[in-house]
């Protein structure tokens, strides 16, 4: 019962979001929260220097990072096609798992962006703690590019 509520809850949520909303995901997030948004690109860089290797990397702390992230996927117009969900432990632990697409949309409805994405959540007592993106990082550098958004290469 647990599992399915959380996964309705998500669902949810990411419908929100697409519809500019991301109050309802605000809610959700624990004040000291961190996002870990992989690769070399304006997403990663938003609040310091991406790093690349294997080592976790946070690239958002806290509420504030992470609402000035929701309103700049929000300002992009990105959606989230969520595929799969994917729920392990109790309330006090939960992982989440979800198996996604992120796309940008022209006016038109032209693609302008899809990326297949995983996305890996900790939250504990209903609070998201820590959530992590797993996605084609190039993809987003060549969004960056397309848009006009230069990175300089990241340091180890």
């Amino acid at each position: 019962m647990y599992k399915a509520l959380i996964r309705r809850q998500i669902r949810s949520q990411i419908a929100e979001l697409n519809r500019g909303n991301f109050e309802p995901l605000r809610k959700t997030v624990a004040d000291d929260a961190e996002l870990a948004f992989p690769g070399n690109n304006s997403w990663s860089g938003q609040f310091r220097a991406p790093r690349t290797g294997r080592a976790p990397h946070t690239t958002h702390r806290g509420m504030d990072e992470l609402v000035a992230f929701a309103e700049r996927f929000v300002a992009a117009g990105l959606q989230i096609d969520i595929d799969d969900i994917v729920i392990n432990g109790g309330p006090w632990n939960t992982r989440i798992v979800a198996r996604a697409t992120d796309v940008a949309r022209d006016d038109d409805g032209n693609v302008l962006y899809e990326n297949r994405v995983a996305i890996f959540i900790e939250a504990r007592w209903g609070k998201i703690r820590r959530w992590e993106d797993y996605l084609d990082t190039e993809q987003v550098a060549a969004w960056d590019r397309a848009l006009g958004i230069a990175r300089e290469p990241a340091t180890a």
